[in-house]
């Protein structure tokens, strides 16, 4: 399948100074602005978001003003019809944990992600192993419903924003941890992954206890493994496939590309060199 020829394109949105509203600051105005285009973009086609602190170094002059600062970006997008997806991964059943969904602490996916999910234990999915905070009304609330959950087959919460042909952002340096792609690498049956079940027990929002399989496409331990994303991201990057949105003037953007342009390139890119992911691919049983 081509890659699809798209020039970069970068989303910019430009303020009169004559036509803001006098009972609110520059700032908020331009953050208005702001959310009001993140809202529009994902109204129909949800959103994976994946941060770091680093990317809101310039919005506040503290951690406490910065996190407080992206949580009215969250809140003020979704009142306004904006569908996103903040990583609240825990790893739960794969280190002999339980899952609380409420209270189990976010692993690997840095401090912002965790405050969100303190802020909004409820919004977060059953998934035990790789749960997302769903923001907005347009994406299934079947994942809310605690069952026995595959965390990238096609009725996963990422095969739904794949469907909907959505998008996967990143603000900082982050997309290189976009989790998303082992979704694409499912589609395209690779042959260094494979689907293995993990059992545990889950705890509700409710306190009501259960027990659940998770089904999680992981690495083959035949093989030595070592992943490299940051490799895709430059390489998107001079392809000219990575989109940017933000405000003129405003401390913040997002970097991005929609699920389906990002499935084609890779399924170019392992079509070409099935190792294109990574480094050492050597078979421990020889």
């Amino acid at each position: 399948m081509s890659v699809k020829d798209s020039r970069r394109s970068t989303f910019k949105i430009n303020i009169e100074k004559e036509k803001m509203n006098p009972g609110k600051s520059r700032m908020d105005y331009l953050k208005d602005t702001l959310t009001s285009k993140l809202a529009e973009l994902t109204g129909d086609l949800p959103a994976f978001i994946h941060l770091d602190m680093l990317g809101l170094a310039k919005t506040a002059r503290n951690n406490e003003d910065r996190l407080a600062e992206f949580l009215d970006i969250l809140t003020d997008t979704e009142k306004k019809g904006g569908n996103f997806c903040i990583p609240s991964y825990s790893l739960s059943y794969t280190r002999n944990e339980e899952y609380i969904i409420p209270d189990t602490e976010c692993v690997n996916v840095g401090a912002v992600s965790e405050f969100i999910r303190k802020n909004f234990p409820k919004k977060r999915t059953v998934d035990a192993l790789f749960s997302y905070l769903i923001f907005g009304d347009k994406i299934s609330k079947k994942h809310y419903e605690v069952n026995d959950y595959e965390s990238f087959g096609t009725d996963s919460l990422i095969g739904e924003v794949f469907r909907t042909d959505g998008y996967i952002w990143a603000i900082g340096g982050v997309f290189k941890n976009s989790t998303e792609i082992h979704f694409i690498e499912k589609l395209l049956q690779v042959s260094y992954r494979y689907d293995k079940i993990f059992k545990g027990k889950l705890t509700d929002n409710y306190g009501k206890k259960h027990d659940q399989k998770v089904t999680y496409f992981c690495k083959n331990f035949d093989y030595n493994l070592w992943y490299d994303f940051k490799n895709l991201e430059n390489d998107l990057r001079e392809d000219g496939l990575m989109e940017t949105i933000k405000t003129d003037g405003y401390p913040f953007f997002i970097t991005g590309i929609k699920f389906s342009t990002l499935y084609e390139y890779i399924e170019h890119k392992i079509r070409k060199d099935y190792k294109y992911f990574i480094k050492d691919l050597k078979d421990r049983r020889l």
